[in-house]
């Protein structure tokens, strides 16, 4: 995995913060180039429920300090795992919402085509 790889991935993942923030789920597919995990309407109940079950507004854009003790930057919660077999790789992202961590990782895979890297939105999972 090069630089320029893992700042690609790092965009996605800003981009996707991004529209969670503000709420606009439905727009999540202009941000990868596919979505496993498609039902956007579906992603809305299931990250809505979450965040007011917590007691959460909204999820933080990508970059904005932890609260959290020790404390660290959000961009440190950005994970990386190369594929054995070279063909791409996962990232794995902690959303946060006011600082705090709703344990809940947004999972993205990225992969090796002759057109250059294919980004796939998998799903949100709970910690």
């Amino acid at each position: 995995m090069t630089e320029q790889h893992k700042q690609q991935a790092i965009e996605a993942v800003k981009n996707i913060c991004h529209v969670l923030h503000e709420k606009r789920y439905e727009d999540l597919p202009s941000c990868v180039d596919e979505m496993e995990w498609d039902d956007t309407e579906e992603i809305r109940e299931c990250i809505q429920g979450t965040l007011e079950m917590n007691d959460f507004d909204v999820f933080d854009e990508y970059g904005v300090p932890c609260s959290f003790k020790p404390q660290y930057e959000y961009h440190h919660e950005i994970m990386f795992f190369e594929y054995k077999d070279g063909s791409g790789f996962a990232v794995d992202y902690e959303l946060t919402s006011g600082g705090d961590l709703t344990y809940l990782t947004l999972q993205l895979e990225f992969l090796y085509e002759n057109s250059g890297l294919k980004s796939v939105f998998r799903t949100i999972d709970p910690q």
